[in-house]
């Protein structure tokens, strides 16, 4: 395992760390920039209840599958949630590709930030997915994804 760890931010928009105790400032512009920390430093960070939530959430991914069953966010248990690192490739798979009844499982299995991006990228993409994916993701996220398709085409229109 490396010494370096690389951080992912699966966040929409910035997001960073300050933590003066351990003299850490890092910062993630936008979702997909990558920034490496030390895995000491990491390891440290933990400890941090601000910085673990980002990473159990799924606003930050760590790809190092090692590191993350060491720092005890990967589970050995084949039921429990798995956070995947959600690219735009994968968002495509959800939205475009994957049939329903395999979205309605799959999706089930991600964080609420990740179900934001998914719901985030229906809106942007809304002709190339279905009306049951829109409903099923409004009913879990709360967010109304055709109304947001349909707005999203008038900006799009006007601008």
């Amino acid at each position: 395992m490396s010494d370096k760890v690389k951080v992912i931010s699966q966040y929409n928009g910035r997001c960073g760390i300050d933590n003066p105790d351990l003299r850490i400032s890092r910062r993630w512009p936008a979702r997909g920039s990558q920034v490496t920390i030390d895995k000491e430093a990491l390891e440290e960070l933990m400890y941090d209840p601000a910085f673990k939530n980002m990473i159990e959430e799924g606003y930050l991914y760590i790809e190092d599958l090692e590191v993350k069953k060491e720092l005890g966010i990967e589970s050995e248990d084949a039921t429990a949630p798995k956070i995947i690192n959600l690219t735009d490739k994968e968002l495509d798979r959800y939205w475009k590709i994957m049939p329903l009844s395999q979205f309605k499982v799959e999706i089930k299995q991600l964080t609420k930030v990740q179900l934001d991006s998914l719901a985030d990228y229906a809106i942007k993409h809304g002709n190339d997915g279905s009306i049951q994916k829109a409903n099923y993701l409004t009913e879990i996220t709360g967010r109304n994804i055709l109304k947001g398709i349909e707005l999203q085409k008038t900006i799009t229109a006007e601008g």
